[in-house]
């Protein structure tokens, strides 16, 4: 598992709208959705960080338990 950051868009009404997820060396960086478990441990931050494991075959981050926050 790694940390990574969660950052939602500011200005957007679209729960579809896409998140960017990255680690702390942002060798993954990946636009993707949110799940529902995810948006709810979010609630209204627009960033938090989160343990997670980057899936290759699919491009994106399986989202685990919220963490808390980092300083970068």
């Amino acid at each position: 598992m790694e940390i990574v950051k969660v950052q939602t868009t500011l200005a957007s009404s679209d729960p579809e709208a896409l998140a960017l997820v990255y680690d702390k060396d942002r060798k993954w960086l990946v636009h993707q959705q949110l799940d529902d478990t995810t948006q709810d441990a979010m609630g209204t931050d627009v960033k938090a960080f989160f343990e997670a494991e980057y899936l290759s075959m699919a491009g994106c981050w399986k989202i685990g338990k919220r963490v808390n926050d980092r300083d970068w």
